[in-house]
């Protein structure tokens, strides 16, 4: 059966794409930044990766990509994508990061664009994604820092949100962080720090580049 985050995302799949234009800038500037972390041998994870958009940019860049999304109807769009695109070194499927089928320790890099700050288990997602990787394995993501520098009409979406949330309407679990909580978070789950910068698109969004030791 499924949960009401799947629910909801599934709902979202068909006019997703349609909504993330208005950060295409921003999107280009976290996949040129992504790629400065990518080696034509690796084996890549895109956790949440949604319709496959970022999924498929990066693909050129390494020797395999699998994207993972809770959602069946978003999973269905990264597939039809593929297709259409012809790229082969790329799979998806739909799941939770905690999948059975995800072996310990094989991945040299895992990348998750805009996924933690909507995690209620975020903590125990992160300590799965270090189980996952190598040694020495790059964990490459984007978190919302809603705490942060927000533009005034997202700003007036967010409390929006919250308002729906409070009433069981908006059915997604939010995460209210700011920059330095997210380094904290990820520090602690046993990562090294590599790269932490600041992003403003509407919204302040942080980058994170973390080494497993």
């Amino acid at each position: 059966m499924k949960n009401k985050a799947q629910s909801f995302w599934d709902k979202q799949a068909k006019r997703y794409d349609y909504g993330e234009k208005k950060f295409e800038t921003v999107t280009k500037e976290i996949i040129a930044k992504t790629k400065k972390y990518l080696d034509s041998n690796d084996n890549v994870l895109d956790f949440g990766c949604a319709t496959g958009t970022k999924t498929l940019y990066l693909a050129s860049a390494i020797k395999h990509i699998h994207g993972l999304d809770i959602s069946e109807e978003m999973v269905k769009e990264a597939i039809k994508k593929k297709h259409e695109s012809n790229i082969i070194n790329c799979s998806f499927s739909q799941g939770t990061i905690f999948n059975d089928d995800l072996e310990k320790a094989s991945f040299d890099k895992i990348i998750s664009y805009s996924v933690i700050h909507l995690l209620e288990d975020s903590v125990k997602v992160i300590q799965r994604i270090h189980e996952l990787l190598k040694p020495g394995g790059l964990f490459i993501s984007t978190i919302a820092c809603f705490k942060d520098k927000m533009a005034l009409k997202n700003r007036l979406e967010f409390k929006a949100y919250l308002i729906m949330k409070r009433f069981g309407i908006f059915p997604l679990h939010l995460n209210l962080y700011k920059t330095a909580d997210v380094e904290k978070l990820i520090e602690n789950q046993d990562f090294k720090i590599v790269e932490s910068e600041k992003i403003f698109h509407l919204i302040t969004a942080s980058f994170i580049v973390a080494r497993k030791p």
